[in-house]
């Protein structure tokens, strides 16, 4: 047996906005989160243990966490710094978040349309153990540039600006690359810990690091009991939600591509407010998949009778500048 080692008008005229409109439309749809019907097919996760705060950001809106609570697909949640967080699901699997942590919530089991893991974190801690899912669909997660994927046991995970820390506490895991120029998939076996640096292969040790084990959240040093039944009839409903600013979103808006773009057709509504709008403005160079909608002029089809120059006028040379008169 495994001893643990913690101790998201006219016919041209009309054709024109129709072009128009389906730009729009490209740029809406292109990064929807598209959580295949596995997702659905998995109940909310539940709160059953909450140290500290955490708050939810749910399409537009913001607010706290607490036990009971149910936690839906593609919520985002966030940890303060002292926080410890429990969501556990029907089938035994349990997600353990820790300090500062920033995650996009799914069922481990739920895959994105591109096949990625649906439960994506983006940095901090996680503690995933698997349940009693199905063979075809295993415990997995994503983070920028990786995912872990055919978890059989439990995973533990740090992520920084700079690293991730993956350590296989039981069972196995399977480490891929996302990088454009990324590494062979690693086999993990139990106890290994792997480290996977941006721009750097990575390396797997029989065991995790001193420093590793010294940062480890406390309660991820003990096994803990499944509490899904004692708030199995007992929700906990929202409360006091209110708007999120550009500020607390800013990381996902400016994250990998593939996660920030589903963003755009989630909150659309949030560029009709001007410091909202103003801040995506201002740094749109990291997410320029809301160009469409800060700047829709620049997609406009052309006026009526603005037709382009014909290729053979183009073709023409410019007409030579007049002479500057000389003095005499």
């Amino acid at each position: 047996m495994f001893r643990s080692p913690y101790g998201a008008g006219s016919p041209s005229c009309m054709r024109g906005t129709l072009v128009f409109r389906c730009i729009i439309a490209i740029a809406l749809l292109a990064g929807a989160p598209g959580v295949q019907a596995a997702s659905a097919a998995h109940p909310s996760g539940v709160v059953t243990i909450l140290q500290g705060r955490a708050s939810v950001i749910r399409a537009l809106s913001m607010f706290d966490a607490a036990e009971g609570m149910r936690l839906q697909a593609d919520d985002l949640v966030r940890t303060d710094k002292d926080t410890f967080l429990r969501i556990e699901y029907e089938d035994q699997t349990s997600i353990e978040v820790g300090p500062g942590t920033q995650l996009q919530l799914n069922h481990p089991a739920a895959r994105k349309k591109s096949n990625r893991p649906a439960l994506y974190v983006l940095e901090g801690w996680l503690k995933l153990a698997g349940g009693k899912s199905d063979a075809a669909a295993k415990p997995a997660f994503a983070s920028v540039g990786m995912d872990v994927v055919d978890a059989t046991g439990v995973v533990v995970m740090h992520a920084d600006h700079a690293t991730r820390q993956i350590f296989t506490e039981q069972g196995t895991a399977r480490w891929l690359d996302h990088d454009a120029h990324g590494a062979e998939p690693v086999n993990l076996k139990q106890g290994e810990f792997l480290v996977a640096a941006q721009d750097h292969p990575p390396s797997v040790e029989p065991r995790p690091s001193a420093d590793f084990m010294e940062e480890l959240p406390r309660p991820y040093r003990d096994t803990l009991p499944f509490r899904y039944n004692l708030f199995r009839e007992h929700a906990v409903a929202p409360k006091s939600p209110v708007p999120f600013t550009y500020a607390d979103v800013e990381v996902w808006l400016n994250a990998e591509p593939s996660v920030r773009r589903q963003f755009v057709t989630l909150w659309r509504r949030k560029a009709d407010n001007p410091a909202f709008r103003a801040a995506l403005d201002h740094d749109l160079q990291k997410h320029p998949e809301w160009d469409p909608i800060l700047h829709p002029e620049k997609y406009e089809p052309p006026a009526p009778g603005a037709a382009p120059p014909s290729p053979a006028a183009a073709s023409q040379p410019a007409p030579p500048a007049p002479a500057i008169p000389q003095n005499h």
